[in-house]
């Protein structure tokens, strides 16, 4: 099994949709055994700007995690096409064990 992270920004769009949404659904609509977004809190990118929107005031956008799991073939079935959707930045993949 494999576990896939990435990570983007609230803002970021595909399609008029909120990237994160569409990649939700895409990856239902492929029974991906399992994935969740998570919102970071603070964070910085290639850029070295600390993205911290809890702060009063502050513009940035929230940064954002996806993790999914499934089987490695399924995984490498979905890959492409998230790739092309992202267009940047860094997939973590990582192999886990089911208990």
């Amino acid at each position: 099994m494999l576990e896939i992270k990435f990570f983007l920004d609230e803002s970021d769009q595909y399609e008029d949709k909120p990237k994160h949404e569409y990649i939700m659904r895409y990856l239902m609509h492929h029974s991906i055994m399992g994935a969740s977004v998570f919102e970071a809190k603070i964070g910085y990118g290639h850029k070295h700007h600390l993205h911290h929107p809890q702060n009063l005031g502050n513009v940035d956008e929230n940064p954002i995690m996806i993790m999914f799991i499934d089987e490695e073939e399924k995984v490498e079935l979905v890959l492409p096409h998230l790739k092309e959707v992202l267009n940047q930045g860094l997939i973590v993949k990582t192999k886990v064990e089911r208990i």
